[in-house]
């Protein structure tokens, strides 16, 4: 890590003091009474200027962190020599779960990681880039070194390379455990998701995190517009886009499924498929219902309704009040009522003196709801066009 900036200067300004002094070393502190004549005598203390540097930056901003930054396993090691077990497990965990928790984890094809190793001895400086492609199972991811910028060019035979895995689920954890999250840039749709050389890892993963969560919500949308709220609560609740259903197809010719896991109705190859809405059927323009009547009168019995009038006649003889020529009689059309009918009810005892006196088939007209009409007649209304939707062209030249 490079060394903090507001350090150096507090540095820079101990040593020189004001003016064009020269650099001193170390600095000693007199005492307030002390005189002249007093010499060393007078001070009360000393350092050096580092020291008091670094002194002055903890007062005013913590403890500077100018040192080394040691990947996961490099911090394990350190605490494996001074045989601190407890600081050895908590740097292997703290590590780990730190990639499990970073907002772009887990990794995904496509992203591109770019390795980078400082200068170190007389060994060159020298970047890797790999690229995460999809592996043979489901899940699983190869990583794959597409170049690296070492000096010695191909004919190194150092570390390139020395990360490329083949179906591993979990390819970059090697990676970030033993090269370490502060040499890793990672690049996923053209974005940095993560930039651990220049430090910015926490900005660069709310941007990440910021996008995957509009690419959610959108993606919901779309769902939701299809009609398909159970996708669009799984894709808010997944990190990541749905998988594809991948049912087989029915022969060995016809491609898997590729509409979203958790899809209702058939498989299909479009992954934009829709099962179409379920459509009640339409009512029939006519029912007709049974009626009796019994001998005394009292009140109307509605025994059923039928869309097939054969069925509501096959209903009726099993009165012994049926009779075809009744219907004719006391079933007849409203006069001036097109698809009304009027049932004339009987004398008392007037067919029968017990039970059913009268049995007949009663057609009804199914009559449309007269609020659709006026909700079809205002949205016609609010959706016409008016004499300012036309061009001046088609007006009336008398306008």
């Amino acid at each position: 890590m490079r060394r903090d900036s507001r350090l150096r200067t507090i540095t820079e300004a101990l040593q020189t003091g004001p003016g064009n002094n020269r650099r001193a070393h170390r600095i000693w502190g007199r005492s307030s009474s002390a005189t002249m004549d007093q010499g060393a005598q007078g001070n009360v203390w000393a350092a050096d200027i580092h020291d008091l540097a670094v002194h002055v930056f903890t007062r005013l901003y913590g403890r500077p962190q100018d040192g080394e930054q040691l990947s996961p396993l490099a911090q394990a090691g350190d605490a494996k020599r001074r045989r601190d077990l407890v600081g050895e497990v908590e740097a292997l965990n703290s590590g780990y779960t730190a990639l499990k928790s970073a907002p772009w984890y887990p990794a995904r094809h496509g992203d591109v990681v770019h390795l980078h190793y400082e200068r170190a001895g007389s060994e060159a400086a020298m970047g890797q880039t790999y690229v995460v492609e999809r592996g043979e199972h489901d899940g699983c991811f190869n990583l794959r070194l597409l170049a690296h910028s070492h000096p010695e060019g191909e004919d190194f035979e150092g570390s390139a390379g020395v990360f490329a895995c083949a179906d591993d689920p979990d390819p970059l954890v090697e990676m970030w455990m033993e090269a370490g999250p502060h040499r890793l840039t990672i690049v996923r749709d053209g974005q940095v998701v993560h930039d651990g050389p220049r430090g910015s890892t926490a900005a660069a993963g709310a941007r990440t995190a910021a996008r995957a969560l509009a690419a959610a919500v959108n993606q919901a949308e779309d769902y939701l517009r299809r009609g398909e709220p159970e996708l669009a609560l799984a894709r808010l609740k997944s990190p990541g886009p749905l998988p594809a259903c991948g049912a087989p197809g029915f022969t060995a010719g016809q491609p898997d499924c590729a509409r979203p896991r958790g899809h209702r109705g058939a498989c299909s190859d479009n992954p934009a498929y829709v099962e179409p809405p379920h459509a009640c059927p339409a009512l029939p323009e006519q029912l007709h219902a049974v009626v009796t009547i019994g001998a005394k009168v009292t009140d109307v019995h509605f025994a059923g309704l039928y869309e097939d009038r054969e069925a509501a006649v096959d209903h009726c003889t099993g009165y012994a009040g049926y009779d075809q020529a009744h219907t004719e009689r006391y079933v007849q059309p409203a006069p001036g009522l097109p698809g009304e009918t009027i049932l004339t009810l009987p004398a008392q005892h007037e067919l029968a003196a017990t039970g059913v006196q009268l049995a007949v088939v009663v057609p009804l007209s199914v009559l449309p709801d007269p609020r659709a009409e006026d909700e079809w007649a205002a949205e016609g209304m609010a959706t016409a066009l008016t004499a300012e939707d036309y061009a001046d062209d088609f007006r009336d030249v008398d306008e």
